[in-house]
């Protein structure tokens, strides 16, 4: 496995800004730092505390068989350690499958998508899986900066977010002034920062940004259909 970028502080520009397109470009994601998804996954689980608790007892019950074979002790040991290991297990199963739900957390993510306006799976989309998994790290939300082992996970979570959303022409400019205003909150974190919460701010807004986000992806759905068969142009 290779190791980890060290480099996870460098901060992104804006999108509105010249150079913002070289560092989409030039972002470094978990599916290219990991030689491979298992490994990857392996790094993951060996940062997770309640994981390691576990392979250590594991390892205990069976140097304990090694050296102390059918024991009381070592019987003991064995029925000890499952009934200890099962809940943390369970436990560990539903953190790394249960996508994160943090209402902050996921108003972050829909600002990202206001303020870019990414393509269906545009190199946009690289840049807001960065900022995502920094996020989740600075505000302690995950262990590691790799939550997303890449854009196209990263969008699959966006798509459940707007799901069931029927985008509405908005009239107004108060979305994208709010999202101006989310903006300012940094997304990169320098490791070792004191992170202030989340501003509680984004719960009155949390509709009006699905909204927008559900209106920027469905034109990014229109213009992608459009360009792979130009003729339902009259449709779209």
């Amino acid at each position: 496995m290779q190791a980890p970028s060290e480099n996870t502080d460098t901060k992104l520009d804006t999108s509105n800004e010249p150079s913002a397109h070289l560092i989409e470009e030039n972002v470094a994601l978990p599916e290219d730092t990991f030689n491979s998804y298992w490994s990857y996954v392996l790094y993951e689980m060996t940062r997770y505390k309640l994981i390691v608790i576990v392979l250590l007892l594991n390892v205990c019950l069976v140097l304990l068989f090694l050296f102390f074979h059918y024991s009381f002790v070592s019987t003991f040991f064995y029925v000890f350690s499952l009934l200890l290991s099962l809940p943390m297990l369970y436990y560990s199963y539903e953190e790394f499958t249960i996508p994160i739900q943090n209402q902050d957390f996921e108003a972050e993510l829909l600002v990202e998508v206001i303020k870019r306006k990414p393509a269906v799976r545009g190199k946009e989309w690289r840049t807001i899986t960065y900022n995502m998994n920094q996020y989740l790290l600075g505000h302690g939300l995950w262990n590691t900066p790799y939550y997303f082992y890449g854009d196209e996970q990263c969008y699959v979570y966006f798509l459940s977010l707007i799901a069931g959303v029927t985008p509405k022409k908005q009239t107004t400019a108060s979305i994208d002034d709010i999202a101006d205003a989310q903006s300012n909150v940094p997304t990169t974190v320098t490791p070792g920062e004191d992170i202030e919460p989340a501003s509680p701010s984004s719960a009155p807004n949390y509709r009006n940004f699905l909204l927008k986000a559900a209106e920027i992806e469905q034109q990014a759905q229109n213009n992608y259909w459009k360009e792979r068969y130009p003729e339902m142009n009259a449709v779209l």
